[in-house]
């Protein structure tokens, strides 16, 4: 029975890609229920740009993953 390694870079970046996909659920869930006093312009810029920063950072790790396979 073999093991196979672990690659931590690869794991951390599904997890980054699973949290973009909280976020954006959040942000639509948070957009239909919102009462007025949430400002949804401030709401969708900070989702974008967590999103694209986690998404850059998950594209990295895997980067990485796939150097130390190769």
């Amino acid at each position: 029975m073999a093991k196979e390694k672990v690659d931590i870079y690869e794991k951390f970046g599904d997890f980054l890609l699973n949290l973009i996909q909280l976020i954006v659920g959040g942000i639509i869930l948070a957009s239909v229920i919102a009462d007025k006093s949430i400002n949804q312009t401030v709401l969708y810029i900070s989702a974008f740009l967590i999103v694209a920063l986690l998404l850059t950072v998950a594209l990295v790790l895997y980067k990485l993953s796939n150097k130390k396979k190769g």
